[in-house]
């Protein structure tokens, strides 16, 4: 008797979650991580490890999912893991994949342990926001907390049918167990206030959130923490980290927590592929914490009677030891995200592409110069790391080999020699001071360096055109089409000059395979097209292509601030895209704002209010004439007009974009995150009737 007692006053139940840098159609790798960390967690003594979302797929599998394929190689890593699942002990193990029930494809997390499958939840809040398109690809669950039998023979086994649906598990000592995935959290009405009120435990949710600026921050306290506190019990958060194949990041921050205490948490944006994060918790305190709560009490005596589902393992800890406590977590700000989000992004791509390294146009201005950091603080990342493996004298993780081969480096310049190449490409036009500030900044960052002249180049295109056609074009020429199409061979020329460099430099340094072009174009200059189509623009990867102009150049001040002396040049320097030679009367090049028309803090705005918020022509205008109280309605309807006239005009531009990694929620990248036209109808009426509209407001402003 003494003994039961005993046992009553220490339930306790060691937990854990992971992030997983998972990869797309991957199916040896994603099995081999995901058995790493399910050893980790059972190493460490945890009973319960949650996977992350669609696990032993990936991702991004995007149309793959329509493949019989896809769900094949899932079900033979499933059958794996749980012959794996037999020789771990008192251990339950949450994982995720798609799965076709009936006629429809579903994304689910499996919940098994000792080689049987308890489980199979069923995401009933599909993700099409932003860069997602889960309804796509599957059907959400519609049936609430019904559950149909599941035949599992069909997929190779070996055990009968099993409950599919949302329900919950309950171990033979007790404990019940439940699942939530990804945006089921997110949605007004999460399963995990059904679960609270059923009495559940511990509830799983497996995730792939991608980072954006702030995200994470408020994932875990808005979200899960606010969730938590009210409805008590235990929350175990995993979700995806890296690159999985496509332009997304994956932050990896993964979160266990009880009654709205966080215990442990994984951080943001570490490179290594398997991460494992354990707890030992009181399932006690969470009776006690729902106790007090009496409308969870009242609530929950008028929640439906649900059956659970019988799982055969003991997961409860009574042994007297040391119980995990309550942590106060420091999340990045906004402007450290941008220091380690787009660099990690730049190492797992580096890696997973196998290339030598990455080439990019340097130009002495600023987006091609916080390009350039970003490549160094990815090397910085990576050198630190190599550094505490090395500290510590344990065995490399698998992320720091490129080629198979360890990277040794633990100084980032010297990383940054042997992978990070630079050119800046001058014309006639080009000024001695961007070529200094360029030569400074490749010095400074341990970047290769070199110049090239695109004169020659851009001569042999006019001459070939004039031998054509009789017109040789100048600046000077009347023809403003004929002054632009002369800027444009410029621009176009360092885009292939750049290509033939990712081509043969690593020729010349004795590397293997090709370098990655790195475009420098920011969203603000890609949301209203002010680039040439097909120039520099157009690369592989663009690290900064759904980072606005502001925060740009906030974190160019910072990365100045750690010691980087020429990028105080570069913030003071005027953007300027130098494509014509000073006119009569000018002592400075026009700057690429005089160009667009529109500030840069502007676009922001703007930007903002087109995505997310949606706005058109005259609800951008009037959410603007409110905040603008320093402007005349006539003079924010003019920047309005200036605005919606470049976008329409230079839309199609978007078409072809490079692929952006998305920071930002205005993002272009008309692949996945900006469904809208590429050619569009003159708004010259519209235009028209916006000014009067201004001027109506101007005529009766008190």
């Amino acid at each position: 008797m003494n003994a039961h007692m005993t046992a009553q006053f220490n339930r306790r139940v060691n937990v854990s979650v992971c992030a997983l840098n998972q990869w797309a159609l991957d199916w040896e790798g994603n099995l081999e991580r995901a058995l790493t960390a399910i050893k980790r967690s059972h190493a460490a003594g945890s009973n319960i490890h949650v996977g992350v979302e669609l696990e032993l797929c990936g991702y991004s599998c995007l149309d793959h999912f329509f493949e019989r394929d896809t769900e094949t190689h899932c079900w033979e890593s499933l059958a794996k893991i749980l012959d794996v699942s037999r020789t771990l002990d008192n251990m339950v193990i949450v994982t995720g994949m798609p799965i076709r029930f009936r006629a429809a494809v579903y994304n689910c997390m499996i919940v098994l342990a000792a080689g049987q499958v308890g489980l199979i939840h069923p995401k009933s809040a599909l993700c099409d926001d932003d860069v997602y398109r889960e309804s796509r690809y599957f059907k959400s669950w519609k049936h609430g907390t019904e559950c149909q039998p599941f035949n599992l023979r069909q997929h190779g086994i070996d055990q009968d049918d099993v409950p599919f649906g949302h329900g919950i598990v309950e171990t033979k000592d007790g404990i019940k167990i439940a699942v939530e995935i990804c945006e089921e959290l997110w949605c007004p009405k999460s399963p995990s206030v059904e679960w609270a009120l059923q009495g559940v435990d511990v509830i799983c949710n497996g995730s792939g959130s991608h980072h954006i600026l702030g995200k994470s921050a408020k994932k875990i306290t808005e979200l899960m923490q606010d969730a938590s506190s009210k409805l008590g019990g235990i929350y175990l958060y995993s979700n995806s980290r890296g690159f999985d194949g496509d332009r997304v990041l994956f932050d990896g921050m993964s979160a266990i927590l009880q009654n709205g205490a966080i215990y442990k948490y994984i951080e943001q944006f570490d490179l290594e592929d398997v991460e494992i994060a354990t707890a030992v918790l009181d399932l006690n305190e969470s009776e006690i914490y729902r106790g007090k709560i009496a409308s969870l009490g009242e609530l929950s005596s008028r929640s439906a009677l649900l059956k659970t589902i019988p799982l055969n393992v003991e997961i409860v800890v009574s042994k007297q030891g040391a119980l995990s406590t309550p942590i106060n977590p420091t999340f990045y700000t906004t402007r450290q995200e941008l220091f380690h989000a787009p660099s990690a992004y730049l190492w797992h791509y580096l890696r997973r592409s196998t290339a030598a390294g990455y080439f990019l146009a340097l130009s002495g201005g600023a987006d091609s110069a916080a390009v350039a950091a970003i490549v160094y603080l990815m090397c910085d990342k990576v050198c630190q790391a190599v550094k505490r493996y090395q500290d510590q004298g344990i065995k490399l993780d698998q992320a720091f080999y490129l080629h198979n081969k360890p990277v040794t480096e633990t100084d980032p310049k010297k990383l940054a020699n042997r992978l990070f190449y630079v050119c800046y490409m001058k014309s006639v036009n080009s000024s001695i001071e961007t070529e200094t500030r360029a030569r400074d900044i490749a010095e400074c960052l341990g970047a290769n360096f070199s110049v090239q002249s695109i004169d020659s180049i851009v001569d042999s295109f006019k001459t070939t055109f004039a031998d054509s056609h009789g017109l040789l074009v100048t600046h000077s020429h009347a023809d403003y089409r004929a002054q632009l199409a002369l800027e444009n061979i410029q621009a176009r020329a360092r885009m292939v000059l750049s290509y033939l460099n990712a081509q043969l430099l690593p020729v010349t340094a004795g590397l293997t395979g090709s370098l990655l072009v790195l475009s420098s174009s920011n969203v603000d200059e890609s949301l209203v097209g002010y680039l040439t189509k097909y120039d520099c623009s157009s690369a592989d990867i663009n690290p900064i292509g759904s980072i606005n102009k502001v925060d740009l150049k906030v974190f160019l001040q910072d990365f100045a601030a750690l010691g980087f002396e020429p990028y105080q040049h570069v913030i003071a320097a005027p953007p300027t895209a130098e494509l014509r030679p000073l006119r009569e009367g000018e002592s400075k090049p026009q700057t690429d704002e005089d160009e667009i028309g529109v500030t840069y803090a502007q676009l922001q705005e703007i930007g903002l209010l087109r995505k997310p918020g949606y706005h058109g022509l005259f609800s951008m205008f009037f959410a603007l004439s409110h905040r603008w109280n320093h402007l005349l309605p006539t003079e924010t309807a003019e920047i309005v007009i200036k605005y919606f006239t470049r976008y329409i005009r230079n839309r199609h531009k978007s078409a072809v974009s490079t692929p952006a990694l998305v920071c930002n929620k205005y993002c272009v990248d008309d692949q996945r995150t900006d469904h809208r036209p590429i050619v569009y109808p003159n708004f010259a009426g519209s235009f028209q009737r916006l000014r009067e509209i201004a001027h109506n407001m101007l005529e009766h402003k008190p």
